[in-house]
This record gives structure tokens, C-alpha cells and sequence, in this order.
């Protein structure tokens, strides 16, 4: 409570300015801490109103929910219920078309450093909410199919994967091998998990996923918050072995620079010394952006890119997807963590047996 009325007086925060070549994106703080997201949603609509009543103010056109705040609110419809009626404020969107769509471009980006083609692939997908079957969805629709497909929940939806199974066979065109891994824990992921060579993470659970485990020449694609396996041990045996890659699933590389400005508070930079200072501001690659983040830009200045409330359908995503490649955006480079893998041209992931 400190926190928040010292820092915040108890109101969201404009944290920051992106600008880029479409326009500007201001960053919004709201006052209220992670674990209170789903525990208190009544205060979540609330100070989302208030984030919404300054980003109106502030000219914005429309407004993304990043983060796990789309989950929290009923994929945004709870917001969109509570509002009814005002016409004075921006629009909103889940922004979870242009994250599917970063998460695809990702996905593209991991096998063109690896030198390797998703047909021959073996790809499994960990969690099946909203961003894990979007972007499912979509990998079939704009990249070539896989060999086979692994689909896993780690809450065992059985009924739910067995209904998404059929779908990939009848309305998206599979025709490769389709295979449901269950597990009766809930923090530990079947064995069929690891015989996948492209591992797709779209979870909340934790460090689910053993990198010791990993066969050689994995490639990991995580969107998951926080992430679904352990980004030091990832890191270790990257370097000691070069036989996996991995990489965040959710940042883009724009084709021009952003230029960014953060904003602190007095009283959060007289509780800083330099040392703190310069760990938490270091040095970004200019050219990435959150998709999440960009979603609200496109949807304000693209009619093709509209916003989105609610759970998206593939349609959409196709139109966001396609509309950053015409923009000219790519996945960011392989990184975990603010640590950004050092991939040689010509050299992939080594497969050792």
C-alpha cells in the first residue's frame, strides 16, 4: 500500500512514449500488483477504467491489454460490460491477435537460424488457452504443416483436445500425425513432451518444462508468463553445448528504430543508486517492441487490423499476421531474459547423440 500511494498516489502511471514511424505509444502502469490481478477483478476493471480515462486524455485512439490482464478480465469483455454505454473513451483490444502473430513470426525466425524446414518437424504445443490454440491455429494456416503435432495441456482438457484434434483434421488440413499427451500432474509435463523437436510454450506454470531433458537440436518458442522452463539452466547449456536454442515468443524487430522515453517518479529515483539504476534501464535493441504493446498502434491505424475483445478467431490473426510481414516486421532476435543467444551464420544447434 506504501508502494502504490508513494509512487502512484493510487492512479495509473504514465510510464513512457514509443515513437515510431505510425505513431505514438504511450506505456500506462496501473496500480495494482500481479497477484491481485485475479483475486480482486472488481478493482482490476476499475483501475482499467482509469488507465482508460487517461489514455483518451492523453489522445489514444485505442488500447491494449498486455500481460495477464486479458486473462484476468474475461479476455477483456468484462471492461467492455462495465463501460457500456460511454462513448468518450478509447476502444480496447486483447492485442492476442498480434501476439499469435509475433508468436508465428517467432516460430519462423527460430527454424530460419536453425537452418530447418517445419515439415520435418515434430512440434509440440504446451497449454491451450487462447494465445497456445491461436497461434496454433495460425502456424497451420501461414506456415507449411509439420510432420506431427503433439498437443498438451497440462490441466488435462482431455474433451476440449480431443474436439481441437478433430478441428486441425477438418477445417484446418492436417494431415500429419496427431497425438493428445495428458498428465495427471499439473507440474510435470508427460514424457511424449520431449520427443518434440520444436516445443511451443503458451503456459502459466512455471519451470514445467526440464531442459536437462531436452533432446539435443530442440528448439524452444516460449510465450508463456512466467516462463514454462528455467532460463538460467537454458542459458548454461546453450553455452556449454550449443544444442538447444530458445527464445521469448512475444517481441518483434521493426524496420525502423523506436525511440523511447521512460518516465520515473521522484521518489522512485531518490531510492535508486547507479548501480540499481544502470541494472535496470540497460541498453535495448532500438528496433523491438512488444507485440502486445504494438497491437493498440495497428488497430488505431490499420482498418485490416482491427481491435479484438473476447477469444480471437483465426481470420483476424491471418489479417494481423499479414499485416506486419506488409509493415516489413520480423521476430526480434533469439533472446531469453534480456540475454540474447549468439547464434553463428551456418552453424545450428549441434545434435548430439
Amino acid at each position: 500500500n506504501q508502494i502504490l500511494q508513494d509512487l502512484f498516489d493510487n492512479l495509473p502511471m504514465w510510464d513512457g512514449v514509443m515513437e515510431t514511424e505510425w505513431g505514438r505509444i504511450a506505456l500506462l502502469i496501473l496500480p495494482i500488483f500481479e497477484d491481485e490481478l485475479y483475486s480482486d477483478p472488481q478493482k482490476l476493471v476499475q483501475v482499467v477504467i482509469e488507465a482508460l480515462e487517461m489514455a483518451g486524455r492523453l489522445g489514444a485512439k485505442t488500447v491494449s491489454l498486455t500481460g495477464l490482464i486479458p486473462s484476468a478480465t474475461d479476455y477483456g469483455c468484462a471492461i467492455v460490460k462495465a463501460v457500456e454505454g460511454r462513448n468518450d473513451l478509447p476502444k480496447i483490444t486483447t492485442g492476442h491477435a498480434t501476439t499469435c502473430s509475433t508468436v508465428v513470426l517467432t516460430i519462423k525466425k527460430i527454424l530460419q537460424v536453425s537452418q530447418r524446414s517445419l515439415e520435418n518437424e515434430k512440434v509440440a504445443f504446451i497449454g491451450l488457452g487462447s494465445i497456445g490454440i491461436s497461434t496454433l491455429r495460425l502456424m497451420l494456416k501461414c506456415l507449411p504443416h509439420p510432420e506431427s503435432i503433439i498437443l498438451c495441456d497440462v490441466y488435462s482438457k482431455q474433451e476440449s483436445l480431443q474436439h481441437l484434434q478433430r478441428e486441425l483434421s477438418d477445417d484446418l488440413g492436417f494431415r500429419g500425425s496427431l497425438q493428445i499427451a495428458t498428465s495427471s500432474s499439473s507440474s510435470e509435463l508427460p514424457l511424449e513432451i520431449y520427443d518434440a523437436t520444436l516445443i511451443i510454450g503458451a503456459t502459466n506454470v512455471p519451470d514445467i518444462l526440464d531442459i536437462d531433458r531436452l533432446k539435443p537440436g530442440t528448439l524452444i518458442v516460449d510465450d508463456s508468463g512466467p516462463h514454462c522452463f528455467s532460463p538460467e539452466q537454458a542459458i548454461k547449456r546453450f553455452e556449454k553445448h550449443k544444442d538447444i536454442l530458445f527464445t521469448e515468443g512475444g517481441a518483434l524487430h521493426a524496420p525502423h528504430p523506436i525511440k523511447t522515453v521512460i518516465y520515473l517518479p521522484q521518489s522512485m529515483k531518490k531510492n535508486m543508486d547507479e548501480d540499481s539504476w544502470s541494472d535496470e534501464f540497460k541498453p535495448t535493441n532500438p528496433h523491438n517492441i512488444m507485440g502486445c504493446a504494438l497491437s493498440s498502434l495497428l488497430s488505431s491505424r490499420f482498418d485490416d487490423m482491427a481491435p479484438t475483445v473476447g477469444l480471437v478467431n483465426v481470420e483476424t490473426c491471418v489479417q494481423h499476421y499479414q499485416g506486419l510481414e506488409r509493415l516489413g516486421f520480423q521476430a526480434a532476435d533469439l533472446h531469453c531474459e534480456g540475454y540474447v543467444l549468439q547464434v553463428e551464420p551456418n552453424q545450428p544447434p549441434n545434435s548430439r547423440n
